[in-house]
């Protein structure tokens, strides 16, 4: 790496994404991307180290400004570019606040959401406690729902207590996610070790990864009221995620009235980067369309004829 300086302008020379800045209440400076024009569309990060929304989704929004949409994507509390106060709250419940605050601050009255792992804990979250705010939600990951008896317990990544943070620690976590370890770009372990290495970055993360699990373990989907959620929900989960079985995802697709799963092969925990083609045309067609036909499936027609069957408005 070159000895520039490294700052929230490396998003742009990294990812040709542009930074823009927020604050919503008094101690937070928020990061976030801003792309596109159209339906809003808002991409909620998970937790492994080095994360920010751009470094998490930078083959996806491409694909959301290309369908005619508006993609955002903010940083989280204790995450990325975002800058914020120590005494603010770490927590699942404050990130779902911080979302709900991150759409009004921009007048966005409804969204669309697409959350990964603890971005899908969240992005589940708000459509469950908010559920007039948002137009539909893709969920990569098991939104915080568990089956009662999964065939294993999935591997733990970023909320493990680290003592160090070099590219072979950033590149170990990162293979964890996906299927293929080739599916790990190098200039990718570079950022985010880059990033993780700047001052204080790394007792940053330890700090938030230590709230985010204690937060995690009394915030599991409460799934009684989850069968009251209108919103029509996408729930994406590679066969081979060494976090979680399937069966997880289920667990959160059963419990939601108006909802889909998607299984990918071939992908772990990273269904958006390893299965990138075939999922962003899955989001593109959620974002136009199939969302509607989730909650209101079109009645096909009862002609056995070959002739007489039709669409209905497939998209």
């Amino acid at each position: 790496m070159t000895d520039t300086p490294f700052d929230a302008s490396s998003v742009f020379e990294t990812f040709g994404l542009k930074s823009h800045w927020l604050e919503t209440r008094p101690g937070l400076r928020m990061h976030y991307l801003d792309e596109g024009q159209g339906d809003p569309v808002i991409f909620v990060h998970g937790s492994a180290p080095g994360i920010t929304a751009a470094a998490n989704f930078y083959l996806n929004i491409p694909a959301v400004v290309g369908a005619g949409c508006r993609a955002l994507a903010p940083d989280l509390i204790g995450f990325g570019w975002t800058e914020a106060s120590e005494d603010l709250e770490i927590s699942v419940p404050a990130w779902t606040q911080q979302i709900v605050d991150f759409m009004d601050a921009l007048s966005i009255e409804r969204a669309y959401l697409v959350g990964n792992s603890l971005g899908g804990r969240i992005t589940t979250r708000v459509a469950v406690e908010h559920p007039d705010r948002v137009l539909g939600n893709i969920v990569i990951g098991n939104g915080g729902a568990f089956w009662p008896e999964p065939r294993f317990k999935g591997q733990r990544t970023s909320r493990e207590e680290v003592t160090r943070y070099d590219a072979e620690m950033i590149r170990a976590a990162l293979r964890k996610l996906v299927h293929d370890p080739a599916m790990v770009p190098e200039d990718l372990v570079a950022y985010r070790t880059r990033l993780i290495g700047l001052p204080g970055a790394a007792e940053r993360h330890a700090r938030t990864t230590r709230f985010q699990s204690a937060s995690v373990k009394v915030t599991r989907l409460d799934l009684e009221k989850a069968q009251t959620c209108p919103v029509p929900t996408l729930v994406v989960y590679g066969r081979e995620d060494s976090l979680g079985p399937p069966e997880n995802a289920l667990a959160l697709a059963e419990a939601l009235p108006n909802a889909d799963l998607v299984v990918f092969g071939h992908s772990g925990h990273w269904t958006m980067v390893e299965r990138a083609d075939d999922f962003n045309a899955l989001m593109v067609r959620f974002l136009t369309g199939y969302a509607a036909r989730i909650k209101a499936p079109p009645v096909r027609s009862l002609d056995l004829k070959a002739g007489a069957i039709k669409s209905n408005g497939s998209t």
